[in-house]
């Protein structure tokens, strides 16, 4: 068997030393980092090739990826974490070597596999689809049978009672105002014993820290969990330093909205890698009933090897088309505290 070992300052650039000096037959063995590089192990050996069979495919599945995570603008550091991950699982597949890296580095704890046990609050940027996201959630109760009851502490943004009162209404499920710590605890106490409790917020300004400060001890106040809620196609320098800040003032975990309006996924893996928050729900759609899936990296790779605009592209084509851009009513039942 004729080993040979490649270093380079990351596994693409590795990566690239195999295929030139062993061609495209060459089986990976090992992969690991050594410091501020990446070392390959790599064999070309007719019984090793005959072990750890590789179909003849038009692209490598690590280029795939490394492509991707690049459309993507997912930051370069949490790239080459991911490619570093998917190429130690040796799959022929791009789609299963970057679920099984994003399985092995973002945590999944979904909000409505099992009934809630605490209060359950929704935070974020003003236009996030926090009130939205609400409903969803009450939505996904109703279909469980749970008993559940909506609570808005937003009494700033016009219509923002009068929204969440059309949702309860249509779902028959008690919805409350709290404009206070106070009267938020009363409005918690009003729900029926294993109750699932779902707090909207008004928009907090993270970068404003009484603004963060008021948020966290509304959260305390009635030992809610709080949920960050952010729309995907952010900025991800900016998303990272959100999904932080966020999680020093208590959130847990992440629900990122507007999927299905984004074409770039780095900003949502930043929040969620800086502030090292749980996915829990994708929400994927405007519509209440069906807007929301239970996070999953099998669903996340998807997209990332793909994205939506109109008709799905695939990634080298969307990649393509952006160079040749560059060249040429009513409350519901319950008191409104």
């Amino acid at each position: 068997m004729r080993l040979r070992s490649f270093n380079a300052p990351s596994i693409k650039d590795a990566m690239a030393l195999v295929k030139a000096e062993l061609g495209p037959d060459a089986v990976i063995l090992n992969t690991e980092q050594i410091g501020r590089a990446f070392k390959i192990t790599a064999a070309l050996d007719r019984d090793a090739i005959l072990a750890q069979p590789r179909p003849n495919t038009s692209q490598d599945p690590l280029d795939a990826i490394a492509q991707a995570l690049d459309f993507h603008r997912v930051a370069p550091a949490l790239a080459e974490r991911l490619t570093h991950q998917a190429a130690n699982v040796l799959l022929d597949s791009p789609h299963q070597a970057l679920a099984s890296a994003l399985r092995a580095r973002f945590p999944v704890q979904a909000l409505t596999d099992r009934q809630p046990t605490r209060p359950i609050m929704l935070v974020g940027l003003p236009g996030a689809g926090k009130t939205a996201t609400l409903a969803k959630l009450l939505a996904r109760a109703k279909l469980r049978r749970w008993p559940a009851i909506a609570i808005t502490c937003d009494v700033v943004k016009a219509g923002a009672i009068e929204q969440l009162g059309t949702y309860a209404k249509a779902l028959q499920i008690p919805a409350f105002r709290a404009k206070d710590a106070a009267t938020l605890k009363r409005a918690v106490d009003q729900a029926p014993p294993g109750a699932f409790v779902i707090i909207d917020t008004v928009g907090c300004n993270p970068l404003d820290a009484d603004d963060l400060a008021h948020v966290s001890a509304l959260a305390q106040s009635v030992k809610a969990e709080m949920v960050l809620v952010m729309a995907a196609g952010g900025c991800p320098v900016e998303s990272g330093e959100l999904g932080q800040l966020f999680t020093e003032a208590g959130a847990q975990r992440l629900i990122p909205t507007r999927i299905d309006a984004a074409r770039r996924y780095g900003g949502i893996l930043a929040a969620a890698e800086s502030g090292r928050l749980a996915f829990a729900e994708f929400g994927t759609s405007p519509e209440i009933a069906n807007g929301l899936e239970i996070a999953g990296a099998d669903r996340l790779a998807d997209w990332l090897l793909e994205t939506t605009a109109g008709p799905r592209l695939a990634v080298h084509d969307l990649a393509r088309s952006e160079d040749d851009i560059r060249t040429n009513e009513t409350r519901a039942s319950g008191t409104w505290l």
